[in-house]
């Protein structure tokens, strides 16, 4: 299957389900059992929704729109663009909260890696090249710089937490280990609390500022800097 192999209802889920792993999480939400007991079922995407009673292009979206995440990273042309990848990793971290209801722990923690990475890069972007020119803007209500390196600094301390925690799940009980995924999805709603406030304030503040203090030219070189 190529990368750029259009999902149908004849694509068999067996093989989506094998190339792409956060594909069980979509697989999950309509009766695919334990990930770590059940092997992928045979037939296809089709045959799964006629199964369980779904229109299988419903079915086919859903499992499209985890590729596109598995697949690819859409890249910015513009600063406002860079909203995209905002976008982009709030799935992943969606999808790294499924598999953990499901508790399958491992595809949980690969999910929660793409987000960490995803995430600390997106950061070292913003501090290391979008906010020196930020700065040239001068003080702004609301948008001083340390309250984007403040928030930074409380995600990455949420991310170690959860990265630390999960591989502590393997070795709880089937009791224990629910409630420890109740707690770290309590953590989990203040952490998109935090990713939701701080997503306002870039989409508000420092991409339109941003766009004001660079000439065109200035924006294009930028913005290849942060791909």
């Amino acid at each position: 299957m190529g990368e750029g192999t259009i999902i149908g209802p004849d694509t068999p889920v067996a093989e989506l389900a094998a190339r792409y792993p956060a594909v069980r999480v979509v697989l999950s939400r309509y009766g695919f059992g334990s990930y770590e007991d059940e092997e992928p079922p045979a037939g296809s995407v089709a045959g799964f929704a006629r199964e369980r009673g779904i229109p299988p292009e419903r079915l086919v979206g859903e499992i499209e729109r985890v590729l596109d995440l598995s697949r690819r990273e859409p890249p910015p042309a513009s600063f406002l663009a860079l909203l995209e990848t905002h976008e982009h990793l709030n799935e992943l971290f969606l999808l790294h909260q499924e598999a953990l209801l499901a508790q399958d722990i491992p595809l949980a923690a690969e999910l929660l890696k793409q987000v960490s990475e995803g995430q600390r890069e997106h950061i070292r972007v913003e501090e290391e090249i979008l906010l020196p020119v930020y700065a040239r803007a001068g003080k702004i209500p609301g948008g001083d710089p340390k309250f984007y390196i403040n928030e930074h600094r409380k995600m990455i301390r949420i991310l170690d937490h959860f990265e630390e925690m999960l591989p502590r799940l393997m070795d709880e009980g089937p009791g224990t280990m629910r409630r420890r995924v109740i707690e770290l999805f309590d953590e989990g709603y203040w952490f998109k609390r935090l990713l939701e406030h701080h997503d306002e304030r870039e989409e508000s503040i420092l991409y339109p500022v941003l766009d004001q203090v660079t000439t065109e030219e200035e924006r294009r070189e930028l913005l290849e800097r942060c791909l």
